[in-house]
C-alpha cells in the first residue's frame, strides 16, 4: 500500500485532445476515450478524476504491466494526493501470494477510499478441476466456489437485495484500460463486469485499438458503458441489426458476421455520445521511419522452407481429406441400400464390444479408399482458413530461424527446438552496433526466439535483458542502463511508457495482431520522445515474412477511421493462401503419381 502526501501539485500541461478527453469524462458518467495509442490518456484521465473527485473506491483493470508501472509512476511523478494499492503486487513489487490477494480483497471494505489496481484475468477465474469443494463444476451464479475461483469479483459477499442474491462491489468508480480486452462477449471477464455493472456510479474504458478485429468487438464495450442501450441489450440484437452472417462452406453455421452497407456509420453514430473517437493530430510526435531489413537464408535453407511448407499444407489437406472420406463412408453404411452396405450392417449388429470395433475398423480400412475424392476448392480453402492461425505460425518460426520438435505425447519434451538458421540473429546483432550505442527494444514472438537472441547478443557483447514487468526493470530501461531489451508484444505491448530509454525497435518477428503491432510501435513512438523514431523490420527473403508487412499495411488504412473496423482475418488468410497457392495446385498430382 502506498499513500502519497498530500501536496498541491501543479496542473499538468495539456494537449488540446487531452484537455477534450478531460472535459468528455467529467461531463458524463460512462464514457469511452478511443484514441490513438500514446495520446496521453492515463494523464487525461487522472486530471478528470481531480475534476471529479469520485466518491469511494477507485478500481483501474488493465494488463498486468500497465497495473503494475503505467499508473502508479504517473501519480507519483506528479506527485497526486491519490492512496494507490496494488491487488497484483506488494510494496516490494513482488507478486502476490495466493492468500495474501484474498486478503486484500477483503481489506477493501474497510480501508479508506483507494484506487486498486488490478489484471483482467484476475477479475474472474474459471473452477478448477481438482477442487474438493465443487469438482470443478462451479456454483450457480452470481455465487462462485470460494474456495477455487479466486477472481476479485467471485470473492465479493453476496448479500439478498429485494429478495435476489446480490454481489456487494464496492468500486463506484470503475477504470478499464485497454477495454478493448473485453471485446469478448463470451468470456468470463465481460460477463463477470456484466453481472456488477448497475452497482457501479462511474466507468470510463481507454484504448486505442477499440475493435481490431472488426465492428463485432464493439458490442460488448459499448454494453458495459450503457448496459446495452445504444448497441442492443444482447449480442444477438446487434448483428441482426447491423450484420449479415457468412456461413461456413457447407453448413448453416455463422463463420463470422459481415457489417450491412452503412451499418458502420450508424454504429459510430448510435455511440457517439458515450464515445470520444479522435485522432491524436495535436500530438507534437518526432519522426517516424519504418524500415524492412531484409536478410537472407542460404540457398540450401531456402530450398528446406520451400519443402517444409510443401509439406506441412498436404499433411493438413490429406488429413482433411481423409476426414471427409471418413465421413461419406459412415454415411454410406449407415444409410445405404447397396447390398454391400446392407451386407455389412448385418454383419456388424451380431457383435459387441472390442469384436464391434474390430470389424468395423476393418470394413472401414478396406472399403475407405473408395470414398476418397480429390479435394474441391471449397474443401481447401475451409481446410486453410481453419488452420491458418498454425500454418503462418510455423512457416515465421522457420523463417526466423527455429522450428519446435515437441512431442505432444511426452510432457518433457515441451519447449524443445531445432535451430534452423541465424541469419535473423547475425543481422539483429549488426543493426544494434550500428545504433551508436543507443538502447534498443527487440520485439520477439516465440519463446525460442527469446532464448536464442540473450545468448546470441550477450555472446557479442551486447547487454542484454528479457523484460520482467516490473517497475524496476521499467525505470532502468528509461534511465538508459540496459542496452538491449526483449519484449514480447502480448506482455509489453501495451500502456508502458518506454519512450524515455531509446527510440529504436527491432522486430525480430511481425506479430498476426494488428493491436500488437501498433501498441508495441506506441511505446516508443509516444508523447515525450524526443528523438526521431526508427522502427526495422527484419524480413527473410522468400517467405511468409514477406506477406505480413503488406497484410498489417493493408490493416491499418482504416486506423485514421473513427473506430478501426478492418476484417484482419481475411487479409491474413489472403496472404497465407497466397504463400501455398503453388503447393496446393500441385499437391494432388503429385500424390497420386
Amino acid at each position: 500500500m502506498t499513500t502519497l502526501t498530500p501536496a498541491l501539485p501543479q496542473a499538468p500541461v495539456l494537449m488540446p485532445h487531452q484537455q477534450h478527453a478531460v472535459d468528455f469524462m467529467v461531463s458524463r458518467p460512462f464514457a469511452g476515450i478511443w484514441v490513438d495509442i500514446g495520446g496521453g490518456k492515463t494523464l487525461s484521465t487522472l486530471t478528470a478524476l481531480q475534476q471529479i473527485r469520485p466518491i469511494g473506491h477507485i478500481l483501474v483493470i488493465s494488463n498486468v504491466a500497465i497495473a503494475r508501472s503505467t499508473w502508479i509512476d504517473e501519480i507519483e511523478e506528479r506527485q497526486m494526493p491519490i492512496r494507490i494499492r496494488s491487488l497484483i503486487v506488494d510494496e516490494r513489487d513482488r507478486k502476490l501470494s495466493r492468500d495474501d490477494r484474498l486478503e486484500r480483497f477483503r481489506q477493501v471494505f474497510t480501508d479508506p477510499p483507494t484506487m486498486y489496481f488490478i489484471n483482467q484475468e484476475l477479475i474472474t477465474r474459471s473452477p478448477q478441476k481438482n477442487c474438493p469443494a465443487c469438482q470443478g463444476n462451479g456454483v450457480p451464479a452470481p455465487h462462485a466456489c470460494q474456495q477455487c475461483q479466486t477472481g476479485l469479483v467471485d470473492q465479493m459477499p453476496i448479500q439478498q437485495i429485494d429478495g435476489r442474491d446480490t454481489i456487494i462491489w464496492p468500486f463506484q468508480t470503475v477504470i478499464i484500460d485497454e477495454s478493448q480486452e473485453f471485446k469478448s462477449h463470451s468470456s468470463n471477464r465481460f460477463k463477470a463486469l456484466k453481472t456488477v455493472r448497475p452497482a457501479i456510479t462511474r466507468l470510463i474504458e481507454l484504448t486505442g485499438t477499440p475493435a481490431p478485429n472488426g465492428l463485432e468487438d464493439l458490442w460488448s464495450q459499448a454494453y458495459l458503458l450503457d448496459q446495452g442501450r445504444a448497441l442492443g441489450a444482447t449480442i444477438t440484437e446487434y448483428r441482426e441489426r447491423w450484420f449479415t452472417p457468412k456461413m461456413v462452406p457447407g453448413t448453416t453455421t455463422p463463420a463470422k458476421w459481415e457489417p450491412l452497407p452503412g451499418a458502420e456509420q450508424e454504429i459510430h453514430q448510435a455511440i457517439a455520445h458515450l464515445v470520444m473517437s479522435a485522432q491524436n493530430t495535436s500530438a507534437n510526435l518526432p519522426e517516424l521511419t519504418v524500415e524492412d531489413v531484409h536478410v537472407h537464408m542460404d540457398p540450401d535453407v531456402l530450398t528446406a522452407y520451400r519443402e517444409f511448407r510443401r509439406d506441412l499444407v498436404i499433411d493438413i489437406v490429406d488429413q482433411a481429406a481423409f476426414r471427409a472420406a471418413e465421413r461419406a463412408y459412415d454415411n454410406w453404411r449407415r444409410t445405404s441400400a447397396d447390398a454391400d452396405a446392407h451386407a455389412i450392417r448385418a454383419q456388424l449388429s451380431t457383435l459387441t464390444g472390442d469384436s464391434l470395433r474390430t470389424a468395423d475398423d476393418s470394413f472401414r480400412k478396406a472399403r475407405i479408399h473408395h470414398f476418397l475424392r480429390d479435394p474441391d476448392e471449397q474443401l481447401v480453402s475451409t481446410v486453410v482458413a481453419e488452420n491458418k492461425a498454425v500454418l503462418t505460425s510455423k512457416l515465421m518460426q522457420f523463417a526466423s530461424g527455429t522450428l519446435y520438435t515437441a512431442d505432444p505425447d511426452d510432457p518433457s519434451t515441451a519447449g524443445r527446438y531445432e535451430a534452423i538458421h541465424d541469419e535473423k540473429l547475425h543481422k539483429a546483432a549488426q543493426l544494434i552496433h550500428g545504433n551508436a550505442g543507443a538502447p534498443v527494444l527487440v520485439a520477439y514472438h516465440f519463446k525460442s526466439d527469446k532464448q536464442r537472441l540473450l545468448e546470441h547478443l550477450n555472446g557479442a557483447g551486447l547487454h542484454t535483458e528479457a523484460f520482467n514487468g516490473s517497475r524496476t526493470m521499467t525505470r532502468r530501461w528509461n534511465a538508459k542502463e540496459i542496452a538491449v531489451m526483449l519484449i514480447h508484444p502480448a506482455s509489453a505491448g501495451a500502456g508502458l511508457n518506454l519512450q524515455h530509454g531509446g527510440s529504436t525497435l527491432i522486430w525480430y518477428t511481425l506479430p498476426f495482431s494488428l493491436k500488437h503491432y501498433l501498441q508495441t510501435n506506441g511505446r516508443v513512438y509516444r508523447t515525450g520522445q524526443t528523438r526521431p523514431v526508427r522502427i526495422l523490420q527484419l524480413i527473410t527473403a522468400g517467405t511468409q515474412d514477406e506477406r505480413m508487412p503488406v497484410v498489417l499495411d493493408a490493416k491499418r488504412l482504416t486506423q485514421d477511421r473513427l473506430i478501426r473496423a478492418v476484417d484482419v482475418d481475411v487479409a491474413l488468410l489472403a496472404a497465407l493462401h497466397e504463400e501455398i497457392r503453388d503447393d496446393l495446385n500441385a499437391h494432388w498430382l503429385s500424390t497420386r503419381l
